[in-house]
């Protein structure tokens, strides 16, 4: 069974988000998207505890209008859904047989109601409810109580995060545990792979000790389970654990054996393994047929890359669903593009943009995915896309833009040649992802098949101008020539301004003296001695649009 759906409206930082979800989840967004409004929400109501959680007045949305504006009622409406058809029928989900619904695709969900309402005395009712597919109720308010506690002991949230943010337990709550813990980890593991022998004989003594010690490390120092589960005091390391990558590459080797035993014994190890993590982390005791749901925040803190690469494949494989969020390019390029969930800010509401099903094909799926995943990852953070066909549009757009006042990495804007990859994949990726996006073309025969491609994928009432700029020349360098940098040209090609020569052959002889992108920028050059007002109109107009598309919904 996995979280299938997310609604929210009125909690904390998140004035309305819908959030589909899959098995793994990779959430990227600006600052202020409601990030930890989402974890926290999801931690409060799904986590291990005493008593169901109840809302508080600092739970409900505050507007940036002010106190006046600040409403009264919050809710969350979660969906869980089989894995599999026939899943709530296995024993382990047999407790929850009465609140099983039979949805889209022939499969079985569980819909969960809580509203928070702010009563004018200030206290605060809460609501729990789970409901039929029409939103009717199932159970009484008593009943509904009891079924939650159910579906939290077999389906809890566990929030992994930088140990800084959490609270301290007092030292001699663990002092003379963890090494206990330790051993006894050492001790279980060794017994797992005595059960599989082709691990078994990889695996040496040392490799396992050193491994585990270094995962335990990677949770202790950088990672805290939450809530109960807090960081333990700083462990000063010794002499030869300083400086020394031998753990990691330890940590890797029982990362790469596991990740090449076959499917049964790989989902055995890893499940066992992340049991015995968390009791020796001092978590909850989780039940034996539990199968959590990971909140992993922020992975990338304080982590080198190859350390992140070690650490994420690790989590990566655990058989479980997941929940991160990054703002690490590095980590996105390690994440198939169907994983990654984009969340956009708009006035009054955050939006989520992900590929989804069918949403390119594989020849599209493989060059997105060497254009930008594995080559340009930091463009997923960007909220517009210039696409332009080469180098040279490159190196001009960004310094004559910062020439007339617009700052393009402030703003947001990045710039995409596309020649290599096509126009067409990565306009479907852009529109699919919820990014900006403006073509930026000749007037040759082949910019006018580019400008037919972003013509045809217009959406319905979008204004081309605000999509599509066409050179009215050949290529750049005769609408520079045009634009008065004719000087520039004349002078690479070694010939006086004077001389009667076609523009042609004065453009063929500079690109032959020197090359493109070194004319690009002495017009650079050239135009910043002349000020701003060299720039060609049409670039002005272009950057202006630029911005207008970057700041739409977030002004």
């Amino acid at each position: 069974m996995i979280l299938e759906f997310i609604d929210i409206a009125g909690f904390r930082g998140i004035s309305q988000l819908r959030l589909p979800l899959e098995e793994d989840n990779l959430l990227i967004g600006e600052n202020a998207w409601g990030k930890s409004s989402l974890l926290d929400v999801l931690t409060l109501i799904l986590s291990p505890r005493a008593e169901p959680y109840t809302f508080s007045a600092q739970d409900f949305y505050q507007p940036a209008t002010g106190p006046a504006c600040r409403p009264q009622r919050l809710w969350l409406a979660l969906t869980w859904r089989e894995s599999e058809a026939g899943e709530a029928a296995t024993p382990r989900w047999q407790g929850l047989s009465s609140l099983w619904q039979r949805g889209e695709g022939g499969l079985q969900r569980v819909h969960l109601r809580i509203d928070g309402q702010l009563q004018a005395d200030g206290e605060v009712t809460t609501r729990r409810r789970f409901v039929d597919a029409h939103g009717e109720p199932l159970l009484t308010e008593g009943e509904a109580t009891a079924a939650l506690e159910s579906l939290v002991r077999l389906s809890p949230v566990l929030r992994l995060r930088d140990a800084r943010f959490n609270a301290r337990l007092p030292r001699e709550a663990l002092a003379g545990s963890d090494e206990a813990r330790f051993n006894e980890l050492v001790r279980q593991m060794e017994s797992l792979t005595r059960d599989h022998p082709t691990l078994s004989e990889q695996l040496s003594e040392q490799t396992l000790r050193q491994g585990l010690r270094t995962l335990q490390q990677l949770l202790a120092h950088y990672f805290s389970l939450d809530q109960h589960s807090v960081a333990e005091p700083a462990r000063r390391l010794t002499p030869g654990e300083r400086d020394n990558d031998n753990g990691w590459r330890h940590l890797d080797r029982i990362h790469h054996l596991i990740a090449d035993a076959d499917s049964r014994s790989r989902r055995q190890i890893l499940l066992r393994l992340f049991g015995l993590l968390t009791q020796a982390r001092g978590a909850w005791q989780l039940d034996a047929n539990a199968r959590p749901l990971l909140l992993i925040e922020d992975p990338e803190t304080r982590l080198h890359p190859i350390m992140l690469s070690v650490a994420w494949g690790l989590f990566s494989q655990l058989p479980l669903q997941k929940i991160t969020t990054t703002n690490s390019s590095e980590l996105l390029s390690q994440v198939p593009m169907g994983q990654v969930c984009r969340l956009v800010r708009e006035a009054e509401r955050v939006v989520a943009w992900r590929l989804g099903p069918g949403g390119m094909s594989a020849e599209e799926s493989r060059r997105i995915a060497f254009h930008i995943r594995f080559n340009r990852p930091s463009a997923l953070f960007a909220r517009c896309w210039l696409l332009v066909e080469g180098e040279t549009e490159v190196w001009l757009m960004n310094e004559l833009a910062r020439q007339c006042g617009y700052h393009f990495a402030t703003e947001g804007i990045r710039i995409i040649e596309f020649a290599q990859s096509g126009l067409r994949p990565l306009l479907k990726f852009a529109q699919r992802m919820g990014i900006g996006w403006h073509v930026l073309t000749d007037g040759d025969d082949a910019g006018k098949k580019y400008a037919a491609t972003a013509r045809s994928l217009l959406h319905p009432g979008d204004e081309e101008k605000n999509h599509l700029t066409q050179l009215p020349t050949l290529d750049m360098e005769h609408f520079l020539y045009k634009q008065g940098f004719s000087a520039v040209y004349h002078r690479h090609a070694h010939l006086p301004d004077n001389v009667p020569i076609a523009m042609r052959r004065v453009i063929a002889k500079a690109i032959h003296h020197s090359s493109k992108p070194e004319l690009a920028m002495a017009v650079v050059q050239d135009a910043a001695e002349r000020g701003p007002d060299a720039v060609p109109l049409l670039l002005q107009t272009l950057f202006a649009r630029l911005q207008r598309l970057a700041r739409r919904g977030v002004e």
